[in-house]
């Protein structure tokens, strides 16, 4: 299977802060990709990287063949013009013109227009679509009132689409949380994507709006749109997930199935750390892309092991 997106040596530096260090990987068409990792691992930054959103201090991402970042040359590192030839436009692409290409995104927090109608803000990601010029759009011609007619069909269609069934003339204020989260991924959709990333989706929602989260993003891959999603929810990762990359302190870890990443100890260590006093797990067995529970088991052992033993000889 072709890979939809790739990225290869993503960095992201703010300061002395690397929030993005070297970061790889590749999205392949139709698959459901967790991005995993404690608090401050760097996986929204990543994400805003990725969708043009922040410019990278190095590192190329690659969407449909096509560059949104590119490797920058040294020279321009060397001489400090980096930052000024990306807001030119050089060497990076706008947020809107990925979109056009096909990628879309929600946010950690929600982003909807609070002063439009739920109808309204799913219509607002169509302009993408939309061939109406200026002198058709401000004198309202017949062309112009058949192309608005055609686009609130298309998000009303959406709407159903992700489940909402609430009055779509209301306020998105109006809604419930889940309900909100509801109409910000119709109107991810409504830009006809190919890669969709959902920055903690499950966020604030019950069970049963998980659950039904969770069928919604399978839903999505069943119409051959790619789904990358950040999110905290083991549980939820492990059930929806087909491959899982797991970040610390802006490096990748682990990319795996969630069996693989499950069993991991280096992934273990990083969401529950060690004892100082514990020995570090000699990992020499453990670096195959296929753990198997047998040998994290005995590894632990060893080292629990040479852990007593180290402090009888104190005692």
């Amino acid at each position: 299977m072709s890979a939809l997106l790739e990225v290869t040596d993503l960095r992201l530096q703010f300061g002395g802060v690397k929030a993005v260090d070297g970061l790889s990987f590749e999205v392949r068409e139709g698959e459901i990709l967790a991005v995993i990792g404690p608090n401050g691992a760097g996986k929204t930054s990543a994400f805003n990287c990725i969708s043009g959103f922040y410019l990278p201090t190095s590192g190329s991402v690659v969407f449909r063949g096509m560059h949104i970042v590119r490797e920058v040359p040294r020279i321009w590192h060397t001489l400090r013009l980096v930052q000024l030839l990306q807001r030119f436009g050089f060497y990076r692409v706008l947020p809107s013109r990925v979109t056009k290409w096909g990628m879309a995104r929600t946010f950690q927090n929600l982003r909807l227009f609070r002063e439009l109608s739920v109808l309204d803000n799913v219509k607002t990601a169509m302009h993408a679509n939309l061939r109406e010029g200026f002198w058709s759009t401000l004198l309202h011609t017949p062309g112009y009132r058949r192309a608005e007619a055609a686009c609130a069909r298309e998000a009303q269609g959406w709407l159903d689409f992700v489940g909402f069934e609430d009055d779509e003339e209301l306020y998105v204020t109006q809604l419930p949380y889940g309900e909100q989260r509801r109409v910000e991924i119709a109107r991810a959709l409504a830009t006809s994507p190919k890669l969709l990333l959902l920055d903690e989706p499950a966020a604030g929602l019950n069970f049963s709006e998980k659950q039904s989260l969770v069928r919604l993003i399978r839903k999505v891959r069943d119409l051959g749109v790619a789904v990358v999603l950040i999110e905290h929810d083991m549980g939820m990762v492990m059930e929806l997930a087909e491959r899982i990359v797991v970040l610390n302190y802006g490096k990748e870890i682990a990319d795996g199935t969630p069996a693989e990443i499950k069993a991991n100890p280096v992934v273990i260590e990083a969401y529950l750390g060690v004892d100082d006093d514990t020995e570090p797990i000699d990992d020499t067995r453990l670096r195959s892309a296929a753990v198997s529970a047998a040998a994290i088991a005995e590894a632990l052992v060893d080292a629990g092991e040479s852990s007593r033993g180290n402090g009888g000889d104190e005692r």
